[in-house]
């Protein structure tokens, strides 16, 4: 897969995994098992954690505010009023995801660790095994996600820009450290099939956002044929 994707900058590290939920067989993978940041990601897990555990503690308008616009204020005190890196824990024992670990420092949500198997296996759940209150919810607040996040950055880069045509409900990802910058697209696009589509990559710590979109957006669409 890495040579249709000449997009990509040397020193870029990119997972892929691409499922069919008809028949849920694998279409595309690339190194899907490896480790990587979450960033906002990680938000599907909280989303998650706090619905089916807690009910009516969470409000909707939290959670879609949370997942649509990808508000980290919410985010944060979710994480911190329920046991922070517990949210993951339990959610990886509950989903079965074997590659996702809560972060080294228990106040970054975002540096949890996930593999792109375990969120497409997160998207799964939401569309065969949560109940239907869960899947409603949180399907819905990803699938109106605005151009513009709450705090400013552009989120039709991957999904939204790579398939125009094609339905989708996204949780999009971006963060930067000092060792390197975390831009994911990830969602279900609708189509003639449905399909889980996870792109989780990371680059060298001065990369231009812009420039990170694009490729992102370019390799997405390589995958078109596919969708």
């Amino acid at each position: 897969m890495r040579e249709k994707l000449p997009s990509f900058a040397e020193g870029t590290s990119v997972a892929i995994e691409v499922v069919d939920l008809d028949s849920c067989a694998e279409v595309a993978r690339l190194d899907a098992d490896s480790g990587f940041p979450t960033a906002s990601v990680v938000k599907l897990l909280i989303a998650i954690d706090a619905v089916e555990r807690l009910g009516g503690a969470t409000t909707d308008d939290e959670i879609e505010r949370m997942l649509s616009a990808s508000d980290d204020a919410v985010a944060s005190r979710l994480w911190v009023a329920h046991g922070g890196p517990d949210i993951v824990r339990r959610t990886a024992a509950k989903l079965k995801l074997t590659g996702t670990a809560p972060p080294d420092s228990s106040g970054q949500w975002g540096s949890t660790r996930m593999s792109a198997s375990d969120v497409a296996r997160v998207y799964r759940y939401l569309a065969a095994q949560a109940d239907a209150g869960t899947r409603k919810l949180l399907l819905g607040a990803m699938g109106g996600a605005p151009g513009t996040a709450e705090d400013g950055f552009p989120q039709y880069f991957g999904i939204p820009g790579g398939l125009p045509g094609h339905r989708w409900a996204i949780k999009q990802g971006w963060g930067s450290t000092e060792t390197n910058t975390v831009l994911h697209t990830t969602g279900l696009v609708g189509g003639d099939r449905d399909l889980v589509v996870v792109l989780l990559s990371t680059w060298p710590p001065d990369t231009d956002w812009a420039v990170a979109r694009a490729a992102l957006t370019e390799a997405v669409r390589s995958l078109d044929r596919i969708v």
